[in-house]
């Protein structure tokens, strides 16, 4: 039943966590390139956090999260209603057997004495019936029953899907927020330096006090700031354990290999249009379909109730009493046995006009789900099409913030020197330093947006191919 990406390892959490508690410990947080968060800044790493790769929290949500294992359990109750279908079309059988002891009092000839005569009986059955013709009713349900299944089936296969693309997403947004807490601790420290900076400029008599009160707000609102991104990153924590089904106590720390490959390949993507074919093959608009096509059998079913129903019936029964000679055995199993087979035919006159009314219902029930199909549908291609645009957008954004963050790299240098040498205010250095972390800022945005959107392009069009691709460059397996 499981149709899910193939990932490289499915660890248990209690081994991962065993497994990081014997390893070495790192020192600080670690940041993309190898560093670590500046001396004196809070870090949200942990010695027991358990390194989790996007393939293993892939693994985890799919054994663990509860919808879609509900889902599975839709699916194996329409297993189960296909298979009750084709035993329709079996006979039945069935056995009655039935014991009494009675009492009665009778006279004896010949006596005016009234005396009691208690007496047991014994009588069993067997019966069958097997439908020959009932408005092929019953080959109607088999059929919707199993284009259900495969309904079921696809919306599984969906279920599965969104569930990879929300651990996805999520998997993204801690590393963007753990990202954006190097920015914030860059900038603090930027502005740690400078508040030692400014301060000796005070001492020296070469700046007022102003200056100084000035930076030192500045260097509380970094801290602020950084504050802010932590708690970002906590909350993104938690929502990927919730995503993956862990509980929110166990200490996670995403890992993810170098992203330059990633990101290089979706700015090099050529920016082509949304294909119907792929599009087609999304396995919720199948799942649609198919319902519909349910539905359309369910009014042939209905529509059986016009028929006449002929079925073949046989019956076998046997008794005993003790008042008669004859042990149990002879009677029950000789003397006494009689059977009977014959046919019913029962042909419907009036019903109250049930079948009509039961029919009017299921045609309204099949344009419910040709309407359900045709709005499904325009929304998957106002996903698709929206999902393209912001994908294009993301790709030329990488290059605009790129050229942003190295003119505000270079007018920060430019302005703190200026500053050093007095031909410039602190109210410019502030207002510069603000456009460069706001450059960084952005940039991390740009990067991790580009890729959440590459992988929704994948997910939107139903291109499974393009998704396990996407996984592979994430993961350097190309």
């Amino acid at each position: 039943m499981r149709r899910h990406l193939k990932c490289h390892a499915t660890w248990p959490i209690s081994l991962l966590l065993a497994c990081c508690l014997l390893a070495p410990t790192a020192s600080g947080l670690a940041l993309e390139g190898g560093g670590t968060a500046p001396s004196g800044v809070p870090t949200l790493s942990s010695s027991a956090a358990i390194p989790l790769t996007i393939d293993q929290a892939i693994s985890l949500a799919l054994d663990n999260n509860p919808a879609l294992q509900q889902a599975a359990n839709q699916v194996e109750s329409g297993a189960i209603e296909v298979a009750q279908r084709k035993t329709d079309f079996a006979p039945d059988l069935g056995m009655t057997l039935t014991g009494a002891e009675r009492f009665d009092k009778g006279f004896e000839l010949g006596s005016d004495s009234r005396d009691n005569r208690n007496y047991e009986t014994v009588s069993g059955a067997l019966t069958s019936r097997l439908n020959l013709f009932n408005g092929f009713g019953d080959i109607a349900a088999l059929r919707g029953a199993e284009w259900q299944l495969e309904g079921l089936q696809e919306s599984f296969t969906r279920e599965e899907q969104t569930l990879i693309f929300t651990t996805i997403s999520a998997f993204l947004q801690a590393l963007s927020d753990r990202e954006l807490i190097r920015v914030r601790a860059e900038n603090l420290e930027g502005n740690r330096r400078q508040l030692e900076q400014v301060e000796a400029l005070y001492q020296a008599g070469n700046r007022p006090i102003s200056d100084l009160y000035q930076q030192q707000a500045e260097t509380g609102n970094a801290e602020l700031e950084l504050l802010i991104a932590e708690r970002n990153y906590a909350v993104a924590l938690l929502q990927l354990r919730q995503t993956i089904g862990v509980s929110p106590t166990t200490a996670l720390e995403p890992q993810a290999a170098n992203l330059g490959v990633l990101e290089a390949n979706l700015v090099a993507r050529p920016q082509m249009a949304p294909d119907p074919a792929v599009l087609a093959q999304r396995a919720d608009l199948r799942a649609s379909a198919k319902q519909m096509e349910a539905s359309r059998e369910q009014v042939a079913q209905v529509q059986a109730g016009y028929w006449p129903a002929l079925d073949l019936a046989a019956s076998l029964d046997a008794d005993y009493t003790s008042l008669n000679r004859p042990d149990f055995s002879e009677q029950f199993f000789d003397e006494n046995v009689g059977g009977a087979i014959g046919l019913a035919l029962s042909i419907p006159i009036f019903d109250r006009q049930q079948t009509r009314n039961q029919v009017a219902q299921a045609r309204l029930r099949q344009q419910d789900a040709h309407w359900s199909l045709v709005q499904r549908q325009l929304q998957a291609e106002a996903e698709v099409g929206q999902a393209f645009q912001d994908f294009r957008t993301a790709q030329q954004l990488i290059g605009v913030v790129e050229r942003r963050l190295t003119a505000a790299r270079q007018a920060l240098a430019t302005i703190e020197e200026r500053y050093r040498v007095g031909a410039a205010t602190l109210v410019e250095l502030t207002q510069v330093r603000a456009q460069f972390v706001e450059a960084g800022f952005e940039r991390v945005k740009a990067r991790y947006g580009l890729i959440t959107q590459g992988v929704a392009v994948a997910y939107y069009q139903g291109d499974w191919e393009q998704m396990r691709s996407l996984l592979a460059l994430w993961e350097n397996r190309q």
